[in-house]
């Protein structure tokens, strides 16, 4: 049974009377006239979201309510747009809309082609004025859409159902399922699905294929298929189970694993079978994608990706995230995979997805990729945050982009989506967003500029001034309006109903840069107090600074059932964190310089500046005195020369980093274990972290990602992934000596 979709487009004399806005994506050709158009009669008009079958009888049944509304509706052929086909592009999934006092005219190219003219034209409907306008349209890449690939959670059910209606306002045709914390698409996929999910799955299929989006369901064998026909069967029944439940396209992904040449094979060879297999077992099948294991430029070696292109059918598309993991694709990259593959390469795009920084969201304009692209992509698709209705601020930029790539501009993108999002609450939303671009640092190197950027100005004048004593109340004023506005706008957003989804995804976040603002106007409120040496005044706004930073610290994203745990969030990182916590520490010690009142309630480095012995795993961190070596653990302290031993710390108050050096050489200490005479101290240095027995933990700075150190099983430094200390990690004692 064939589904119908219902659109209303309701017009009358007096339209929506919302902002003057730009119509998403954005049309190929477009004009407007400054003449107003008014229409009178209100007209539902019922169709189908893909079969021309469906779309045209109806039509013809409601000629004489399209007459008395002025609007002629059809796809190429029909009799009611005649007069308008020449004027139709010539790509798939194209329209021309022509409104006009005389009357409205909306021809399709095909019948998914007149359900985006519609998307156009109710746009248009709820503009404040009805203008005069002519719109030859057409999207650039013909497979448009989003993968569900990330780590973590998968979305709900509804998150899903959201995400489909979402794509068909946006004009995104394709949905990839493959979230990898699905058992049934990886861990389990040689099993059916229980009848309780095949039940899902089905809904959401259809319901994808009502909004014109094509449901690709991928499964994920490479984790342990042995290449037998028992496993290849394997995947065939579960393939076959999928079309059951209505999924016409499929994807075999085998991405983050082990692969080689012979790999390679195995995987064309498993492709090519199931290409062969679906018309023989009379499946209708429309397109099959292989995630490749060498899926970007940085990780190709050997002949992987040659044998793919040379044995792989041609129309059996292959993924590719461009340079690197996570990046923005440019021509050169695409020039390189599509001559090794023999095809044009589907591009999986990992933005906005932050399962490499799961404190951030990444709620910025999408720049980067280039937008002379289009004759070089078979597919596109946008890998998404967690986050389902956060992530629609990078997918409606996705979209915007592939639709007409030269005539994409990420701020104008930008500016919609918000604008669609929060309707009623556009600006504080903007500004929350503009403090959310930046990933942080991370693991791919992938970073975003363009963070906070009103705020850059005033804090480095702010620390300029404070630096040299010179704080006016006219640069507090304007700092604390900042933080008055920030408290604002989260409140604001947190009590806006407009999207309950969206409201409780940014509530962890929100929560937090609420407490930052108002941690920042204690610090302000500091600074004076102990510019006017009221230390009792001082110490008391610091009490209440502890309350805020409990009270924040409590905060987590949300409780993960997948394999990322919940994180602290992290909005306002790129500036306005790192700002707040040099201003504590700098205020901090200054107060200590100048007062005892209570200074002992106040928050010290670490340890102290000075020379100490490192002891580690039994043993002492020497100087190796060989360049190839660099740091060593060695057993005992050498009695001949003890300054092999000894190492130099210094304290950034400002940064709150430590440098090392060696007090045999003065060679600085790197964050990967050598010893050089020189080396940039704002990234080879050190964050200490210390327990209640008087342990360590030692910690790589931010820019060389933040990651501990260890020791292995064989006494040998190494370092651990990751940059949360836990107990294990405390295991370096400091030793002074004089």
């Amino acid at each position: 049974m064939r589904t119908l979709l219902s659109i209303a487009l309701a017009l009358s004399s007096a339209t929506l009377l919302s902002a003057e806005s730009e119509l998403f994506p954005k049309p190929q050709q477009m004009t407007t006239a400054s003449s107003q158009v008014r229409v009178s009669t209100p007209i539902m008009c019922r169709l189908s979201s893909t079969l021309d079958t469906l779309t045209m009888p109806y039509i013809g049944q409601q000629r004489r309510l399209f007459a008395q509304a002025r609007l002629r509706l059809g796809v190429k052929g029909d009799a009611a747009v005649a007069s308008v086909a020449a004027k139709l592009p010539t790509k798939a999934e194209g329209y021309y809309l022509e409104v006009k006092p005389q009357g409205i005219t909306l021809a399709g190219v095909d019948s998914v082609g007149l359900y985006y003219g519609l998307q156009t034209l109710r746009q248009l409907l709820h503009q404040p004025r009805l203008k005069a306008t002519t719109i030859t349209d057409w999207p650039d890449v013909a497979l448009r859409g989003v993968v569900e690939g990330f780590y973590g959670n998968p979305y709900s059910h509804r998150n899903r159902l959201e995400q489909f209606r979402f794509y068909g306002d946006t004009k995104l045709n394709t949905y990839i399922y493959g979230p990898k914390d699905d058992r049934y698409h990886r861990e389990k996929w040689r099993e059916l699905y229980p009848e309780g999910e095949r039940q899902r799955i089905a809904e959401l299929v259809q319901a994808a294929h009502a909004r014109g989006v094509q449901f690709v369901w991928a499964i994920h064998p490479g984790l342990d298929i042995k290449w037998t026909e028992e496993d290849r069967q394997a995947v065939v029944r579960k393939l076959e189970d999928m079309y059951r439940l209505g999924v016409r396209s499929f994807a075999v992904f085998f991405d983050d694993i082990s692969a080689d040449d012979e790999s390679a094979r195995h995987q064309a060879e498993l492709l090519n079978y199931l290409w062969r297999y679906f018309p023989k077992a009379g499946m209708q099948v429309k397109s099959l994608i292989l995630c490749p294991t060498q899926y970007n430029q940085a990780w190709a070696r050997g002949g992987y990706l040659d044998i793919l292109g040379q044995t792989m059918d041609p129309e059996i598309h292959i993924m590719w995230t461009g340079k690197t993991v996570v990046t923005m694709i440019d021509r050169k990259t695409m020039e390189y995979v599509n001559s090794r593959i023999r095809r044009k390469g589907y591009v999986w795009l990992n933005y906005p997805v932050s399962d490499f920084a799961v404190d951030h969201l990444l709620l910025g304009p999408m720049k980067g990729n280039e937008q002379d692209l289009a004759s070089l992509f078979s597919g596109f698709v946008s890998n998404p945050m967690e986050y389902a209705e956060a992530s629609k601020v990078g997918v409606f930029a996705v979209a915007d982009y592939l639709w007409n790539m030269q005539g994409y501009d990420a701020d104008r993108s930008w500016r919609e989506a918000t604008r669609y999002l929060y309707p009623k609450n556009t600006e504080a939303f903007r500004r929350f967003a503009l403090d959310n671009v930046d990933p942080g640092t991370n693991g791919h190197r992938f970073r975003i500029e363009g963070e906070s950027l009103d705020l850059r100005p005033i804090v480095e004048q702010y620390k300029a001034a404070y630096r040299a004593g010179s704080v006016t109340d006219e640069l507090r004023q304007a700092l604390g309006q900042r933080f008055d506005r920030m408290e604002q706008d989260a409140a604001t957003l947190l009590a806006d109903k407009h999207n309950a989804d969206m409201q409780e995804e940014l509530k962890p976040w929100l929560e937090v840069y609420q407490y930052m603002a108002r941690q920042g106007k204690v610090l302000i409120d500091m600074q004076r107090l102990l510019a006017a040496k009221d230390s009792t005044g001082f110490i008391e706004r610091f009490k209440q600074l502890q309350a805020l930073e409990a009270l924040q610290g409590a905060i987590r994203s949300r409780d993960f059932k997948g394999s990322i745990n919940a994180p602290f969030p992290k909005p306002a990182d790129a500036v306005l964190a790192p700002f707040l916590a040099q201003l504590k520490r700098e205020l901090y010690a200054d107060y200590r310089k100048g007062f005892g009142y209570q200074a002992q309630l106040l928050p010290q480095p670490p340890l102290e500046e000075g020379k100490y012995l490192i002891r580690v795993a039994g043993g002492y961190l020497s100087n190796s005195m060989d360049p190839k070596q660099g740091l060593q653990i060695v057993a005992e302290l050498d009695s001949i020369n003890p300054q092999r031993q000894l190492w130099l710390l210094s304290y950034d108050n400002a940064a709150g980093r430590y440098t090392m050096r060696s007090a045999q050489d003065q060679r600085i200490v790197t964050t990967d274990f050598k010893l050089l005479q020189q080396a940039d101290l704002t990234k080879e240095c050190f964050t200490l972290h210390k327990d209640a027995q008087g342990h360590f933990a030692l910690q790589n700075s931010l820019d060389k990602l933040g990651y501990m150190w260890a020791v292995t099983k064989e006494g040998k430094l190494r370092i651990h992934y990751r940059r949360e200390a836990r107990p294990e990690d405390y295991i370096f004692e400091f030793v002074p000596q004089r």
